[in-house]
């Protein structure tokens, strides 16, 4: 709701005053000095951000009460987006202690901490104003972070108009990190927000969270939704500090996103959504779709094109969720073809080739990544699954007799996560359950201290789950007791809030961004520039929907 009338805006600041007056009582620190900080902002531009420090907090308060009664006679109106922080944990330390942090840590991004450059706080930033105006900056998310001078001056004289002192990283002696008690304003009250940690600022879970998760999910997939052009073709994602947009593509998750944005519709069915999903189909058939030699193949590349294991598997399971979506089988023959090229890139012994060159068919790579043979297992099953063709399940399980003989379950990879469900609903055998629960059981330690947010793990995850559901149920009680199936459930809730907490653009953390608009709602990868890709949306989306619709 708008702030867009003088009661509205009285209303507004009684609740800020109230706010802010819980938290002088539950922090006695705030005794020795209160920095309050104010970012507002609205969809179309990354918010601004003032700030005022004082040991007395009625002239605190005073001073954000003449602050925002100078914006709102300016404005007649508050902006969407406003947070409040309250600085605290504030301690003093070294610069190159500080800068030492920041290059060696595990994952980019992941310094949590608000940074002043007096004890005064004149001059300070909060943790999302370092990442949004990429103070801290990364160039890609295998190289470690640091300060960046330039950005560091941009941000400060866009920020205090009268410091004209340049800042040389090199001359700084020390400063004062803190962490923030904060809030946001949403739906006429304050929500608190999280302190530290790697969910620093962002919303506490909900009560109910499967109502919490059918609400991302819609929001997510009206993203990506809206990530689809007018001729299909998909925005492919961007790096949010600066508007950047990702201008590579890739008809593995081109299909990908379709499928999953497919999967949204057995949450909540959104018609509007089929118009540009087919459009999204037709995109793919008219730019990637060749037929050689009777059979279907999906190309990729721009230059040098080639053929994908994956992007034929993609383009399959894509092509049946629309016909069990829909009931419409109009792509059910491109299915067949794409699948007659999946067998043709897997020899006598059920091993792959990966990559073909185009138009050769000769092989380029034998194996490039273990995704392509989960992927191309699960096509043949989908299609298999609606045409009730036997050759498929054939080759599907000649493939398994080489995953299981070759120990892939060393991968712990989603894709044959996916597959091996398929499978052992249609061939119930032990050796494809163990496979399944191997491919899950050495991995969780990892899977709970990973700290981020890697959406494959729950796919993975929830694949195994809807598995042992099904061991248990049908009496295969002996597998069902080595499969910790309690510890599995508490990891599945664990990484989904994991996911929620740490993953999601959030208008909290979004209006820090450049361009607020293009990313609220998407799901974002912190330790690559906070990436906002079509594939981050569809891990995201395919687990959580498996999450929504089958965990009990």
């Amino acid at each position: 709701m708008e702030i867009n009338t003088y009661s509205k805006f009285e209303e507004f600041k009684e609740k800020l005053k109230n706010w802010l007056l819980i938290q002088l009582k539950t922090h006695s620190e705030y005794e020795n000095g209160m920095c309050i900080f104010l970012s507002m902002g609205d969809n179309k531009k990354r918010c601004e951000v003032w700030n005022t420090f004082d040991k007395n907090f009625n002239t605190v308060l005073k001073r954000i009460y003449s602050f925002l009664d100078k914006l709102y006679s300016k404005n007649r109106r508050i902006p969407e987006f406003f947070k409040i922080d309250i600085a605290c944990n504030i301690s003093e330390e070294s610069w190159s202690e500080v800068d030492f942090d920041v290059l060696n840590q595990e994952h980019n991004n992941h310094y949590r901490k608000g940074i002043s450059f007096d004890d005064k706080f004149h001059i300070c930033f909060l943790e999302q104003e370092i990442y949004g105006k990429a103070i801290i900056k990364g160039i890609s998310f295998d190289k470690p972070n640091f300060f960046d001078e330039k950005n560091l001056n941009d941000a400060i004289k866009s920020k205090y108009k009268n410091i004209t002192k340049v800042f040389k990283l090199d001359d700084i002696k020390k400063v004062w990190v803190f962490d923030t008690v904060s809030a946001f304003y949403e739906n006429e009250k304050f929500i608190d927000l999280q302190t530290g940690g790697v969910v620093n600022g962002i919303r506490y879970k909900s009560e109910n969270c499967k109502d919490e998760i059918k609400e991302l999910i819609i929001n997510n997939s009206e993203f990506l939704y809206n990530q689809i052009l007018d001729d299909g073709r998909f925005i492919y994602g961007y790096f949010p500090a600066y508007d950047r947009e990702i201008k590579s593509y890739n008809t593995v998750r081109h299909c990908t996103s379709i499928y999953a944005l497919l999967e949204t519709l057995e949450v909540v069915f959104n018609k509007k959504y089929l118009n540009k999903i087919e459009k999204s189909i037709e995109y793919a058939f008219d730019n990637f779709y060749k037929i050689i030699e009777e059979k279907g193949f999906m190309i990729d590349g721009e230059q040098d094109l080639e053929i994908k294991l994956g992007s034929n598997a993609t383009a399959i399971f894509m092509l049946a969720k629309y016909q069990e979506i829909t009931g419409n089988d109009k792509y059910l023959k491109n299915a067949e073809m794409l699948a007659k090229g999946i067998q043709y890139m897997i020899d006598e012994y059920g091993q792959t080739s990966h990559i073909l060159n185009y138009p050769s068919l000769c092989v380029k790579e034998k194996f490039r990544i273990v995704y392509y043979d989960g992927e191309a297992a699960l096509g043949l099953l989908r299609l298999y699954q609606i045409n009730k063709n036997k050759d498929l399940l054939d080759t599907v399980k000649l493939m398994f007799d080489n995953f299981i003989s070759k120990k892939y379950d060393k991968y712990h990879d989603h894709w044959l996560s996916y597959c091996t469900n398929e499978l052992t609903k249609i061939c119930p055998e032990e050796k494809y359950f163990r496979f399944g629960m191997n491919n899950y059981l050495n991995h969780m330690e990892f899977i709970k201290n990973r700290k981020t947010a890697y959406a494959t793990f729950l796919e993975m995850m929830m694949s195994a789950y809807k598995m042992v559901s099904y061991m248990r149920d049908n009496d295969y009680l002996e597998l069902f007791e080595e499969a910790k199936f309690n510890e599995l459930k508490e990891l599945i809730k664990y990484r989904v809030e994991f996911q929620r907490s740490t993953g999601f653009f959030y208008p909290e953390l979004a209006m820090y961004m450049a361009r607020p608009d293009k990313i609220k709602n998407a799901f974002y990868v912190r330790h690559d520039r906070f990436r906002a890709r079509i594939d981050d949306q569809e891990h995201n989306l395919s687990g959580l929907v498996a999450f929504y619709n089958y965990f009990e």
